[in-house]
């Protein structure tokens, strides 16, 4: 296993920046746990996901669209892409700062450093891309801990628009070759608006969850569940970096099933490290968050499932099969936001959690449906 994993360079790459990424920005979170109380956790998780949420729509999919484009011969569509951004970003972060005007500058810095990122992971520049991601969120941990000390929470929101627009060289280069063709880009819009909605999913399963919590339950239960969530999106990165590796891969005509069976093999692993370990690390490290214990443990169940969908989601969109992937996005988003309401009042942070892992077996069990239909209409095709 090991050893054909060594041939595939640049899954090392994207997995390594991913997860020392996801390693910075865990310490980042978890180091804050210790420096503020539960509420105000919660109440700082609250007004970077609607920050974050917004630049992921204001993305559009085009960070998607460029990463399975630009690897088929698609020229200049990263330009036009970029220009979208452009509007689109602009958008977004006025809007947002009727709520707060640092969230604005946030909005428009993580949208072109996310279209950053995936044009170097397009044009297969692994290491760069595994530079730009470790780079912004080494500066992310550092600035923001120390901008905090002196300022507060705008402190922790300075240091990420600084993170953001320090890294986004890739994209501030494309901006010379700007102009008002937008041809390219109205020719993929069908695929553009699919991995718009598959993306925009994605965002929903990181932030909108923090969006229902907060005014319902409040920002203490906030704060304990968010700990736990941060667990799973810490080891979720090993799934996310199979699927961006799997894309540009696949879209060139190349084979990775086993790969992929690798990437579900190392996630049950983890999964039963996380769901074992997690009472030692919590009564060790964060004693003030044992009621998180639950959550993490429940969640931790979803890591299997994401690397399964992020897989599979790899394959469809590589086929531009993209139908499958927005369906199965609207049954999660649905699923999760009816159950986070539902199993929340019922069962508190436990239930909270447990909507996220339904809402993902939900989502899986379509999509092995329909990549069972696919693979048997093509048999009878051949």
């Amino acid at each position: 296993m090991f050893k054909s994993v060594r041939h595939h360079e640049g899954l090392i790459y994207i997995t390594l920046g991913n997860f020392v990424g996801a390693t910075l920005t865990g310490i980042f979170w978890l180091l804050l746990a210790t420096l503020q109380d539960v509420h105000e956790y919660g109440q700082l998780n609250y007004i970077i996901a609607i920050a974050s949420l917004s630049s992921s729509i204001s993305l559009l999919g085009l960070n998607t669209a460029v990463t399975t484009l630009v690897p088929q011969g698609h020229k200049q569509i990263d330009i036009q892409a970029n220009q979208v951004i452009l509007i689109s970003a602009t958008v977004c972060a006025i809007i947002v700062s009727l709520f707060n005007w640092l969230l604005g500058l946030f909005v428009m810095g993580m949208a072109f450093w996310m279209m950053s990122s995936y044009e170097l992971l397009s044009r297969k520049l692994y290491s760069k891309y595994a530079i730009n991601i470790i780079g912004a969120r080494a500066s992310q941990l550092v600035l923001s801990i120390i901008l905090y000390s002196f300022f507060g929470i705008p402190g922790i929101i300075v240091g990420f628009i600084i993170s953001f627009f320090v890294f986004s060289v890739t994209y501030f280069k494309t901006i010379p070759q700007f102009s008002k063709r937008f041809d390219k880009i109205r020719k993929e819009f069908k695929l553009s608006l699919h991995l718009y909605s598959y993306n925009l999913s994605n965002a929903l399963l990181l932030y909108f969850d923090k969006l229902i919590i907060a005014p319902i339950y409040g920002y203490t239960i906030l704060g304990y569940y968010q700990l736990g969530f941060q667990f799973l999106m810490f080891f979720s990165m090993i799934s996310v970096s199979f699927y961006q590796y799997l894309i540009p891969e696949e879209s060139s005509g190349r084979n990775r099933n086993r790969i992929r069976l690798y990437g579900i093999a190392l996630s049950i692993i983890i999964t039963i490290f996380v769901f074992v370990l997690a009472p030692v690390i919590l009564q060790t490290f964060f004693p003030n968050y044992i009621n998180s214990l639950s959550s993490i443990r429940i969640l931790s169940l979803g890591i299997i499932p994401m690397m399964i969908t992020g897989t599979l989601n790899s394959k469809f969109l590589a086929m531009k099969l993209t139908r499958y992937v927005l369906f199965s996005s609207i049954i999660y988003q649905v699923t999760q936001m009816v159950l986070i309401i539902v199993l929340g009042r019922q069962f508190g942070i436990q239930g909270i959690s447990l909507s996220v892992v339904i809402a993902m077996i939900f989502q899986i069990t379509f999509l092995g449906i329909a990549h069972f239909r696919l693979g048997k209409k093509n048999e009878q095709i051949n």
